[in-house]
């Protein structure tokens, strides 16, 4: 991330890793995105957050440039993207779908080494440092013991964590998540969200499309509210998280309050 100093105070700021302008996506005259406008700095874990429709997975393709038809800018560190080859900015910004099918039959450890793809160079192979980086986040998320094992034997939460270590292995600064944990049980979801959570300690900034919002509010540093294609809230999960918004955003009546047991953010519909 640039840094730069005010020269009459003697001040440095950080810049944003991530700076979103007056993005829209149209599909013919339907609006899936809606003029937004959003920043990211490093060590920030943002969980998108809305019903479904709300245009969260559109969101994160266009930030990715998976979505090129789009109106605005997407800077990342004071670049556009649209000025980044597609290998050089994987290097920098990592994308894992929330789709898990794999139409190939290879081994783990060769999917999960595939997030080395950037850094190599034209017609170079997979080196053992590569295979051992992969091993590392194979170890990293407990799926170590499906190397040798063909990703299509895998159920479809297995899968996913597989998928997970892959876009660890790619080691990039932003790391877009579409649902990191939908085919998880409760334990896997809460180590992966656990792992997640680690990252800001390595700087690294998180957006992760997140439907369970006790999740998103335990673990997210700050919450994006989104719906019809539009920002509607984005603060703190105390601050968007409230009655009023479940009332308005997702249709439900809640109560919304502090668990006794461990003081943390929880509701209850009523």
């Amino acid at each position: 991330v640039f840094n730069f100093k005010d020269k009459k105070r003697g001040k440095e700021f950080m810049s944003f890793l991530l700076e979103i302008k007056n993005l829209s996506f149209n599909v013919g005259e339907r609006k899936i995105l809606n003029d937004i406008n959003f920043s990211v700095r490093d060590g920030e874990i943002v969980g998108i957050i809305g019903p479904n429709g709300a245009g969260k997975t559109t969101f994160l393709k266009s930030i990715n440039g998976i979505i090129e038809e789009i109106k605005g800018e997407i800077l990342f560190n004071g670049k556009n993207i649209k000025e980044y080859d597609k290998k050089n900015l994987a290097r920098h910004i990592s994308f894992m779908n929330q789709n898990t099918n794999v139409g190939f039959d290879f081994s783990c450890l060769d999917i999960v080494v595939l997030g080395r793809y950037p850094y190599l160079k034209r017609f170079q192979e997979y080196s053992d440092e590569d295979r051992e980086k992969a091993k590392k986040y194979m170890e990293k998320t407990n799926t170590l013991k499906f190397q040798d094992r063909m990703i299509t034997e895998l159920s479809g939460g297995e899968r996913q964590r597989v998928l997970f270590a892959k876009t660890l292995t790619q080691e990039s600064e932003l790391i877009l998540l579409d649902e990191p944990t939908a085919s998880l049980d409760m334990k896997y979801e809460e180590e992966i969200f656990s792992i997640i959570s680690q990252m800001r300690e390595e700087r690294k900034s998180v957006i992760a499309i997140i439907h369970n919002l006790r999740v998103a509010m335990k673990y997210c540093t700050r919450l994006i509210l989104l719906n019809d294609g539009k920002i509607i809230g984005d603060g703190t999960p105390q601050e968007i998280v409230t009655e009023k918004n479940l009332r308005d955003i997702y249709g439900v009546e809640a109560k919304v309050y502090r668990n006794t047991f461990n003081n943390e953010l929880d509701f209850c519909l009523i």
